[in-house]
């Protein structure tokens, strides 16, 4: 029978009889033919290949159904393995890149059984490398896209401007819309409140609430709910007054409540409940809407999983996903404030990397500015003690075999006292001043801040910022012990901290001139769909939370007490960690 459009291609299948005499003789010459043919489609592709693997490559079709279609997949194949393994497609193809590509077709033949024989099966193959290793470190600027929700339709789109650093007016308006939009979406999750709106055209369940629009609530009477961002802002007399304010209208408010257990700042987002009365809408009770769990917004919202970066499909994040149970014990060591300049941080360093040589490295280490003592000077002397930092780490990099057999990630993501704009987010550290230590240590990576990575089905978000110092600052009111209603006790602090943040779903939700956001790039410090893993990293004393199924860790400075924080993100275990005394 003819053979389908996706045409059995089996490495193993052996070779048919020759024919012979002079029949033999034209078969020959049409073969030849043939095999040419399939070779222009790697130069049709910009792909030359060496004499051997040009053998490899038509011994391998030979033995194909539908050898001219099989060459074209053996092309995308080809290039999609290069991607995966350099990060980019080489012109000449020798024979080991051959080799290894028809090999992971053989391998997806052995996995498939029955279905081995199907060019889908290779295909399968061949695109389990374009994941690699399963780990996938992205650059925020660059590799992290916005998404737009659009109420009518129900869904999350990619937003069609183009970020840019020099942003126009209506780029600071939009910042607000999109995380208005985004909380309310999120709001509306569960059903117990529904928006005017949809009241009006379909009802209300008995256990359902209306949601009324902050510009619905002037000359409105009785007990109402509404939903919008809290500032302060002076009235026409010139008194700082708070206000309630959503896409079209800002409203006074006056709170009656003058303490709360919960934290909650100026530049939030917060739910008012309350009436209308005298011009103003006087609020009995102030909260936060709060965070759903991961599993809820996919499943519910139907947000897409791409939000959280990289260009992967869902089949390929499928595969992700399917695969991690395979690779149980891959696991991540986080440190921040890892001063290079510091001769105690360089000898614990040493021993911390000495351990997990013998112990067995881990995927990643996330190392989190400061890498300096003092705040960078852009000074020719400034940058040699700067440098002289990095050649100190590159050195004891370049021992770690068994790191880089494992192929290890060393990634390093900029704080306050490092060389750079302290715009957020903020760009990669520059080659030049880190000594090249991307270019000449295998796997190590010049992250942006916040860094986002991807492991296997799991997402964790590291972020350099002392947040949690800035947060109290911003009290609409003062957060009191809900239990005895005296001053509160620094570990309900904490826990506070990570639910407003996550409510919140932002690294910084302070008011913009708090914060050096870049207008066009704030969707790059958003929290939604929550990751699997949060890490900060600053002064603060060192802590760990789990809020919404999302693990929270506050990194604390390794130049104190030698503590970090080791995350096993499939095992969803989170350690705190230290580097004992010789």
């Amino acid at each position: 029978g003819g053979a389908s459009a996706a045409a059995p291609c089996a490495p193993t299948a052996s070779l048919r009889a020759r024919p012979q005499g002079g029949r033999a003789r034209a078969a020959v010459a049409l073969g030849r033919a043939m095999q040419r043919a399939w070779l222009r489609e790697f130069n049709a592709s910009g792909l030359q290949l060496r004499p051997q693997a040009a053998k490899l490559v038509t011994a391998f079709l030979s033995t194909c159904e539908e050898p001219q279609q099989s060459a074209e997949s053996l092309v995308e194949f080809t290039k999609s393995y290069l991607r995966s393994r350099h990060g980019k497609v080489d012109a000449l193809i020798d024979a080991d890149i051959i080799r290894s590509v028809l090999e992971c077709m053989q391998d997806a033949s052995r996995d498939k059984g029955a279905v081995v024989t199907t060019q889908d099966a290779a295909r399968q193959g061949i695109e389990a490398l374009d994941l690699g290793d399963g780990v996938f470190i992205y650059d925020v600027t660059k590799e992290v896209q916005g998404f737009d929700y659009r109420r009518t339709t129900k869904e999350w789109v990619p937003a069609l401007s183009k970020p840019g650093v020099l942003a126009i007016p209506d780029v600071k308006a939009k910042i607000y819309a999109d995380r208005y939009h985004l909380l309310l979406q999120r709001l509306l999750l569960e059903g117990k409140l529904v928006a005017e709106e949809e009241v009006a055209a379909g009802g209300l369940l008995p256990y359902q609430r209306v949601l009324t629009k902050v510009e619905s609530l002037q000359g409105n009477p009785g007990d109402k709910i509404t939903f919008g961002l809290i500032s302060r802002r002076r009235n026409d007399e010139g008194v700082r007054e708070w206000v309630l304010e959503d896409l079209h209208k800002v409203y006074p408010i006056e709170l009656l409540e003058e303490e709360t257990p919960h934290l909650i700042t100026d530049g939030c987002f917060a739910i008012a409940e309350g009436l209308e009365q005298g011009g103003k809408f006087v609020v009995r009770r102030l909260d936060i809407p709060g965070a759903v769990p991961r599993e809820v917004t996919l499943q519910k919202d139907l947000a897409p999983r791409q939000m959280f970066g990289g260009t992967l499909s869902d089949e390929q994040l499928n595969l992700l996903s399917e695969s991690e149970m395979g690779n149980p014990d891959g696991f991540y060591v986080v440190l921040c404030e890892v001063h290079l300049d510091n001769v105690r941080v360089l000898d614990k360093l040493s021993d911390l990397f000495a351990g997990y040589e013998q112990a067995g490295p881990p995927t990643g280490y996330v190392f989190m500015g400061s890498f300096c003592s003092t705040p960078f000077r852009p000074t020719s002397d400034g940058v040699r003690t700067y440098r002289e930092g990095f050649e100190r780490m590159k050195f004891m990099l370049r021992g770690l075999t068994q790191h880089i057999q494992r192929g290890t990630r060393f990634v390093f993501v900029p704080g306050p006292n490092d060389p750079g704009a302290q715009l957020l987010p903020r760009v990669p550290l520059p080659g030049y001043v880190t000594a090249d230590v991307a270019k000449e240590i295998p796997n190590a990576v010049l992250a942006t801040n916040p860094c986002r990575v991807r492991h296997f089905g799991r997402e964790l978000v590291f972020f350099r910022h002392d947040i949690l110092r800035l947060l109290r600052r911003h009290e609409v009111l003062p957060m009191r012990d809900p239990t005895t209603g005296g001053a509160v006790p620094a570990e309900h602090v904490r826990t506070e901290m990570v639910r407003f943040l996550l409510d919140q779903a932002h690294l910084i939700p302070l008011p913009l001139e708090q914060s050096n956001i870049l207008w066009a790039y704030d969707y790059a410090l958003r929290l939604y769909p929550l990751p699997d893993a949060v890490f900060i990293g600053g002064v603060s004393q060192p802590f760990d939370r789990v809020y919404q199924e999302c693990k929270f860790a506050s990194v604390g400075p390794f130049h104190r007490e030698a503590e970090f924080y080791a995350y096993h993100p499939v095992k969803e275990l989170l350690e705190p960690c230290d580097v004992p005394d010789r």
